[in-house]
């Protein structure tokens, strides 16, 4: 392997180390909850970070949704004219030329 290699392979080691570190540390917080214990006469100090976090994290902004008016266009109906109607009589009827 070259030199470049072995330290890639270290630091990808030395990354899984750190996280399996940090998922154990969690787990051990979460299952003693806010509880002082105490390991061999020595407080834990995990358990007081963990506990230390809940007063610490501030509560999640809820942004507003935006509502902006929009101006709706609704169809204009069709007007049609009235039918023409003729009250009045048609003029009388002219006869064949003579």
């Amino acid at each position: 392997m070259t030199r470049s290699s072995l330290i890639k392979t270290f630091m990808v080691l030395m990354a899984a180390l750190f996280f399996v570190a940090q998922g154990f540390s969690q787990a051990h917080a979460a299952s003693n909850g806010d509880l002082d214990h105490s390991h061999d006469g020595v407080a834990c100090e995990v358990a007081l970070i963990a506990a230390e976090q809940v007063v610490l994290t501030p509560p999640a902004p809820v942004p507003a949704p935006v509502i902006l008016p929009r101006r709706i266009k609704t169809p204009q109906p069709v007007v049609k004219s009235a039918p023409r109607s003729f009250d009045s009589r048609a003029p009388p009827l002219r006869g064949p030329p003579l």
